[in-house]
């Protein structure tokens, strides 16, 4: 092992999982050293994991109080993570491992991006983490400005053009009290958005639309992170799609599909095939799912997927509540749906073929959870050179 060629050795090393890597490190000093200083492995890596399923990092969470009766708590903690990886050909998960998580103050996940998690503070959201998982990197990133009775929403993404990742922070206040828009006011704003290379947050003033801060909220593509917004007016229900251009630092408003669907607060947007996409839960028990099949042009919008998740074999499972919806995570490689139950918290795949649904549970699945999709890579924390 020793004398095999860097490239050879990469070549073979990258063909691993990466939750496998971590653990190569140990096998000879030769590999240690070319997982600690090889861009081409990281580079190989990423473009062999990128072409694959994505792994999902499940955050343990705590459930929701107002069902803690239906059902009972375990002794999980908001700052455990765990990794699951699919099978080659995505029908199942076959691993689940747990993630060691440095000492940090409890937080939550509100972006995975090229590798590298974005974490906020639970209580004090201008706390903000970048983490590797596989490669234990943290960095600390500055605090910024308090306001009073602040709601603040996160971005984090890549801007090929710079080479840089970026944080983006809307931050919504009111001195008194209230940051709900009403009788078409909205609430006072202020942007800040840091790169990793500078490390300095820089205000871009204020943003004339409310986004819909519900997590996991932010969908990056093409280079934009897109939110849906909050109804300005309380007679009205029309919602927006905003996206914000991580190279121009600029806002736009994305068309909408011609449909009364987003209007709803029980939907999402999601990322599918590449594509921005949203799916909505109707009262029906339907999933209407919209793919924007190219970016930016509203005649390009088609409505691609109804998802019965009432049906009778569906609901015979167990996994069915009332109360409960799907939230859509992902387009896997065989073509199946990853949905997510808000609250049984079971994780799902439909197959659009056959109209089936199959429940991918494995041992080691921690009882409560958020979803987060993840592609597994060695990316280091450098604020000099932030990518390969």
């Amino acid at each position: 092992m020793e004398s095999l060629p860097r490239e050879i050795a990469g070549d073979i090393l990258s063909r691993l999982p990466v939750t496998s890597l971590v653990n190569v490190k140990f096998v000879c000093r030769s590999w240690r050293k070319l997982l600690q200083d090889s861009s081409l492995l990281v580079f190989m890596l990423f473009l062999r994991t990128t072409k694959k399923d994505p792994c999902l990092i499940l955050h343990s969470v705590h459930p929701i109080k107002h069902y803690v009766a239906d059902f009972p708590s375990d002794d999980s903690t908001s700052n455990q993570l765990y990794v699951a990886e699919f099978s080659s050909d995505g029908d199942r998960i076959e691993v689940v491992k747990k993630i060691r998580v440095p000492t940090l103050p409890e937080f939550y996940v509100t972006a995975s991006c090229n590798g590298l998690l974005c974490l906020c503070h639970s209580l004090h959201s201008t706390k903000l983490f970048i983490y590797n998982p596989f490669k234990m990197d943290v960095l600390a990133l500055p605090d910024s400005a308090q306001y009073p009775n602040q709601q603040v929403v996160v971005g984090f993404g890549f801007s090929s053009m710079e080479n840089d990742y970026k944080v983006v922070k809307i931050v919504y206040y009111s001195h008194r009290g209230s940051i709900r828009p009403s009788g078409g006011n909205l609430p006072q704003s202020s942007v800040e958005i840091l790169s990793l290379r500078s490390l300095t947050w820089r205000s871009l003033g204020e943003i004339p639309y409310q986004i819909f801060g519900k997590r996991p909220s932010q969908v990056l593509v093409n280079g934009r992170l897109n939110w849906a917004t909050w109804p300005i007016y309380r007679c009205s229900s029309a919602r927006l799609i905003v996206s914000f251009d991580l190279s121009e630092e600029k806002f736009y408003e994305v068309p909408r599909p011609d449909c009364g669907s987003l209007d709803k607060f029980n939907h999402n947007l999601v990322v599918l095939g590449g594509c921005l996409s949203a799916s909505v839960y109707r009262k029906d028990g339907y999933f209407e799912i919209w793919v924007m099949k190219e970016y930016n042009v509203k005649e390009s919008w088609i409505n691609l997927y109804n998802i019965d998740i009432m049906d009778q074999s569906f609901e015979n499972s167990g996994l069915h509540l009332k109360r409960s919806y799907a939230r859509v995570i992902c387009l896997l490689k065989n073509g199946e749906i990853l949905l997510e139950m808000t609250i049984t918290r079971a994780l799902l795949s439909f197959d659009p073929k056959s109209k089936t649904f199959k429940h991918l549970a494995f041992h080691g699945f921690p009882r409560w959870y958020e979803t987060i999709v993840h592609v597994g890579s060695l990316h280091w924390i450098d604020t000099h050179v932030v990518a390969t």
